[in-house]
């Protein structure tokens, strides 16, 4: 039974693949039979056997007639077809649009059917543009017109601005090199006639004007000081003529006789700086802090310890007009001087606010994708704490840092990701802080955007009033 079972699966199947190959090469035939370059080969082939018969036919009929019977040869020539009207119909002349004659081997031509993307343009296509394209092009024109009368009226412009004096400087208000180049022509000399000075970013025709500037003096920058209408150069070269005291006898040689005086003017005003012939600031000493001055090295003790500053660099006198108070002198000082006295009275008042309160920093870590990793190890040498920041915005570099003297740093208890920097300097304090922040500053890149670092987020004091 399952033998008979195998024999009836390979009759089936053996049946429907012969079905499939009739079906599949008689529709192809079909297709290739409709095909017009089908049809025209056949008729071709055919057309070539008739002229071989026709030629076949006519060798016959010369070997049967003898030579010299034209009567015969003419009556039988009357009944055979002639082999150029044969030759005619070989291919025959296909006039429909849809093909066309393609080159093969260089002289044979063989009519195809056209493809369906060699379409010609259409009439519209080729004569109108599109409303885009003209819009386009007017808007062009009108700019290239705009163009070149501004170019026009820049050329007039600056010929007339040639003409008001011999010495013209093209500068632009902003630019510091034309400040000083009008600075060393308009105040150190004294030029008759006085130069004009033309400000290029302030006029209607500036660009206009330095093109037309770079074209005929070779410079695109400003400023561009010209005399008698050739450039000697930029603030740079106008500096070295005048150290070199070449700048009037250039400009008498180059000017000629437009040019009717040039001197180096002479400062008559005596600029004389006020003094204060006494100044003084006085500071109270706080309460349980003794302040100790010699030589101007103040030495401040208080409850949280001492601190020691030299001031010796700072020409101040102090004093100790009563017990508790500190008097800071200056005699004879300028402005800046009687500035370093708030300064010398800021400085100690830190110091005695340090020996009682102390100072407080701090600091939070900031990240955005790479979480910043703090360790904090003393130095067993100096005894000062060593900072390590590992994986800043991901990188293996380990950063270290060493804090000031007498400056704790350590991670805050409560608060996830802070530092809290304490000692009594406020100046050591401040510069750790520093420091840290510092070194984990984000470099090529984008601060707005890499704002990863650690930032001082609070400043106080240990003991809080």
């Amino acid at each position: 039974m399952p033998s008979s079972q195998r024999r009836l699966r390979l009759i089936v199947v053996a049946v429907i693949s012969i079905l499939f190959m009739i079906f599949y090469y008689t529709g192809d035939a079909s297709k290739i039979q409709n095909q017009k370059f089908y049809r025209s080969t056949l008729e071709a082939m055919k057309a070539k056997e008739l002229a071989k018969q026709a030629k076949a036919q006519e060798k016959v009929q010369n070997t049967v007639h003898a030579p010299g019977q034209n009567g015969a040869a003419s009556a039988g020539a009357g009944d055979k077809v002639p082999v150029a009207e044969v030759e005619k119909v070989v291919v025959p002349p296909v006039e429909n649009e849809d093909t066309e004659e393609v080159p093969i081997a260089g002289r044979t031509k063989m009519t195809v059917p056209k493809k369906a993307n060699q379409d010609t343009p259409s009439e519209f296509q080729s004569e109108t543009k599109s409303e885009e394209e003209k819009e386009r092009e007017e808007k062009a024109k009108k700019e290239r017109e705009e163009k070149e009368r501004k170019e026009a009226e820049a050329t007039t412009e600056l010929n007339a601005i040639l003409k008001r004096a011999p010495v013209i400087v093209f500068s632009k208000s902003y630019c510091p090199y034309s400040k000083k180049a009008k600075l060393i022509l308009l105040e150190h000399y004294s030029i008759d006639p006085k130069p004009f000075v033309v400000e290029l970013d302030q006029h209607p025709l500036g660009p206009y004007l330095q093109a037309l500037l770079a074209q005929s003096t070779g410079r695109r920058t400003v400023p561009n000081v010209l005399v008698s209408g050739k450039s000697i150069g930029g603030g740079d070269d106008i500096a070295a003529l005048d150290q070199s005291d070449e700048l009037a006898s250039t400009l008498r040689q180059m000017g000629g006789k437009w040019i009717v005086d040039v001197s180096h003017q002479v400062e008559k005003s005596l600029h004389v700086k006020m003094r204060y012939i006494h100044s003084e600031e006085r500071l109270p000493i706080l309460d349980n802090v003794k302040v100790q001055i010699k030589s101007r090295v103040v030495t401040v003790e208080g409850p949280r310890g001492k601190l020691v500053k030299d001031l010796s660099h700072i020409a101040v006198t102090f004093g100790r007009p009563e017990q508790n108070v500190i008097s800071i002198e200056l005699h004879h000082g300028a402005r800046k001087g009687v500035a370093t006295l708030r300064t010398v009275r800021t400085i100690i008042n830190n110091l005695m606010i340090g020996v009682t309160r102390g100072f407080k920093y701090k600091m939070r870590y900031v990240y955005a994708h790479f979480p910043i990793n703090v360790n904090i190890e003393p130095n067993p040498e100096t005894g000062r704490s060593i900072v390590e920041i590992r994986n800043f915005l991901g990188e293996k570099y380990v950063r270290r840092i060493t804090a000031q003297p007498d400056v704790d740093i350590a991670p805050s208890a409560n608060v996830k990701d802070e530092l809290i920097l304490t000692g009594n300097s406020l100046e050591g304090v401040s510069q750790s802080a520093a420091d840290i922040q510092q070194i984990c500053r984000v470099r090529n890149k984008d601060i707005r955007k890499f704002l990863d670092g650690l930032y001082v987020s609070e400043k106080g004091n240990i003991i809080e009033e």
